[in-house]
Parts: C-alpha cells; sequence; structure tokens
C-alpha cells in the first residue's frame, strides 16, 4: 500500500509539473545499523525479513528506491526527509506511541509502565523544527538525496526518556516501572541508532525545541484539549 501510494504522489507531481517534492521516510530504514558512533544517511543496517513488522522499514526503503527512479528517469526533483519520532504540542488526541503515553502517565499522576527493558535508544524532533526542515529541503535539498530530520540532544533510551519524564512532570511519589508480558505484544526489537542531522544542518537547519521542552509543550497542549 505504501508502495502505490507513493506511485499515486509522483504520478500527480510529474502531472502538475512541481519544482520539487519531499518524500517523508522514517528513521526506520536504517533496521538494525552498522555504525558503532552516530548514524549518517550512508550507513543502512539490516532488517530482518523473517519479522512481520520488517514490512514497514522495507516499504519506507522501497518507496525511497522509487522517488529515486521518478528523479532518474523524469528528471522530478525528489528529496527524502528521514524523519526521527516527531511530537510536541499538536499531536492527535488519539496518539498512543510511547512518548504520549509517558506524557499520559506522569499528567494522571500514575506510573510509567514499560512492557520491554527500554534499551532501545529513541531519536526525537520538535514538530515544528520537524516542519522547517520540510520546507527547507523543498527550497535546497538535492534530488535523490536523504537527509536524517533530527535533533542529534534529543537522543537517549526509551527508559532513560521515561525516567526524565516522571522526574521533570510526574508525582512524587510515581515511578517507572518495566513490566514485560509473557505474550508477544509484536514490540520492535532493541535498536542501537543515534541519527546524525549534519548532512541537513550544512543546508542551513537547526533544532530550536530540545526534549524536555517539547514535553513541557505536548503536556501543555493536552491538558488544554482535556479542558474543552
Amino acid at each position: 500500500m505504501t508502495l502505490l501510494v507513493t506511485d499515486e504522489v509522483l504520478q500527480a507531481a510529474l502531472a502538475n509539473q512541481v519544482e520539487a517534492m519531499v518524500y517523508l521516510s522514517s528513521m526506520e530504514v536504517y533496521g538494525q545499523p552498522k555504525a558503532t558512533c552516530q548514524t549518517t544517511e550512508e550507513d543502512l543496517g539490516y532488517v530482518d525479513l523473517t519479522n512481520v513488522r520488517s514490512s514497514y522499514p522495507e516499504g519506507k526503503r522501497m518507496s525511497e528506491l522509487l522517488c529515486n527512479s521518478y528523479a532518474e528517469q523524469y528528471g522530478l526533483r525528489v528529496v527524502t526527509a528521514r524523519l526521527a519520532q516527531v511530537f510536541g504540542a499538536g499531536v492527535l488526541p488519539g496518539e498512543n506511541r510511547v512518548f504520549a503515553q509517558f506524557a499520559r502517565s506522569a499528567m494522571q499522576g500514575e506510573d510509567i509502565v514499560l512492557h520491554t527493558t527500554g534499551q532501545s535508544e529513541g531519536n526525537y524532533v520538535y514538530a515544528m523544527d520537524a516542519v522547517k526542515a520540510i520546507l527547507l529541503l523543498l527550497q535546497k535539498g538535492e534530488a535523490k538525496q536523504a537527509y536524517n530530520v533530527a535533533n542529534e540532544a534529543s537522543h537517549l533510551t526509551i527508559k532513560a526518556m521515561a525516567e526524565m519524564v516522571q522526574q521533570e512532570f510526574g508525582a512524587p511519589d510515581a515511578k517507572v516501572v518495566i513490566d514485560i508480558p509473557k505474550e508477544n505484544m509484536g514490540y520492535a526489537p532493541d535498536v542501537k541508532l543515534w541519527l546524525s542531522s549534519q548532512k541537513l544542518q550544512r543546508l542551513g537547519w537547526r533544532p530550536t525545541v530540545g526534549l524536555k521542552e517539547s514535553y513541557a509543550r505536548l503536556i501543555q497542549w493536552l491538558k488544554e484539549q482535556a479542558s474543552e
């Protein structure tokens, strides 16, 4: 489905003779990266094709290749933005990714419960910083090139993020609890990934909102939505 929709968008871009297009990809294309330090756009790693969840990163990889094929064959200026996890004020009410779960638990004075050991490394970027990056890529991004969109300083393990949220925004008597269910919940395997955004920064982009402030704005947004 991802590939079919991407192809439809590319055909529409050609038909309407757009000046540029940005394909929104994901940091998940890196799979299990080989790099032992920060991951650049050239450091694609291993994706386990026996894991059915791998359909997502593989679909993103195939869509990136399709975009580059259109650029090669038709001269369409297509640029890829490999987004870190984007959040902040403005998330949808039904958002259920871990950052939203952590925020809601802190708001309600509850323990933050992890269903894994929390050793995966998260990479994040504030929503407005991501929008600025996309607009910059429309202007200055190079065709057939991918750019990581991540705040390099907003990088830590899931467990460390839970502990930060609990300390900064949670109730004094609440804590971070690890409760791993016996059944397979379909979670992605632990990933050691620290995205480099140097390629994007060379175009002039700079992140402006860190992880703590992102959470402060997210929680304020959620409170405002709850009071309406």
